[in-house]
């Protein structure tokens, strides 16, 4: 079972509505006290709201409906990881052939963010559910244009942050989040070159760091293109080639102690 989280509930904005459409032509000022709530497991002994219950049992079986269905297989279990991690390079991959589709010719690199991957894989069985629980964002798939000098700021700030989804190219960083060396293709990032990157969209506004994005040429969105369903469909793919979900450490990104 994962660990409870703490939620603060505060009710402030509910009196204000209040006040705000009330029938009164002359309200009156009330003070408002907000408290924190603290949710651990001690609250599964609470008493539950029979009515309550009832209403929710008819809709916790439509989700499990939903998300039940088998997609397919993972040959190991698949986790995100800095510098680099199996379903890091799995999403970077997706994209990257997503990219390839939406733009009519091959993408130079594909570029997602760590902390849009949510939960992990477990060797066996991949579900809706599973899919929805690693990527539960709408995010979807962006393009855009970068120049090589923009494309390795862009790498310098993957490198302070250690790590991110990346394929199509090979970092090589410092723990320290300094930027040695950036590949792109096996060749070195050309400064005067532009370069095409599938993204999402939300890391196109210069989100999580990614500042050098804001300066991107020729960028196109595709809001039906979401990371769930690219992901799914090559899922499905997989699976209908007889494939099991099988994503690997190639080296992506290497952490390096400089002397």
């Amino acid at each position: 079972m994962k660990p409870y989280y703490k939620f603060a509930f505060y009710f402030s904005f509910l009196i204000l509505l209040f006040s705000f459409f009330s029938c009164s032509p002359n309200p009156s000022k009330v003070s408002v006290n907000g408290t924190f709530l603290e949710v651990t497991a001690a609250a599964d002994s609470l008493p539950q709201n029979a009515e309550a219950v009832a209403i929710l049992a008819e809709y916790r079986q439509r989700v499990i409906d939903v998300q039940a269905p088998v997609l397919g297989t993972a040959s190991c279990d698949i986790d995100r990881g800095r510098p680099e991690g199996l379903m890091n390079n799995f999403e970077a991959d997706v994209l990257r052939s997503a990219g390839d589709a939406a733009n009519g010719k091959p993408v130079d690199v594909a570029i997602a963010n760590y902390g849009g991957i949510r939960n992990l894989w477990l060797k066996g069985d991949i579900t809706v559910g599973d899919v929805y629980r690693v990527f539960p964002f709408e995010n979807c798939l962006a393009l855009a244009t970068l120049t090589g000098e923009q494309l390795t700021s862009l790498f310098q700030s993957i490198a302070r942050a250690g790590g991110h989804p990346i394929s199509g190219a090979a970092l090589v960083i410092t723990p320290d989040g300094e930027l040695v060396t950036c590949d792109v293709q096996g060749h070195p990032v050309n400064p005067t070159a532009h370069y095409r990157i599938a993204t999402l969209d939300y890391l196109v506004e210069g989100n999580d760091g990614m500042d050098a994005f804001r300066e991107a040429t020729d960028v196109a969105v595709y809001p039906e293109l979401t990371i769930r369903s690219l992901v799914t469909a090559r899922i499905e793919a997989l699976t209908a080639a007889g494939k099991p979900i099988a994503p690997v450490l190639d080296g992506r990104i290497t952490l390096i102690d400089l002397p």
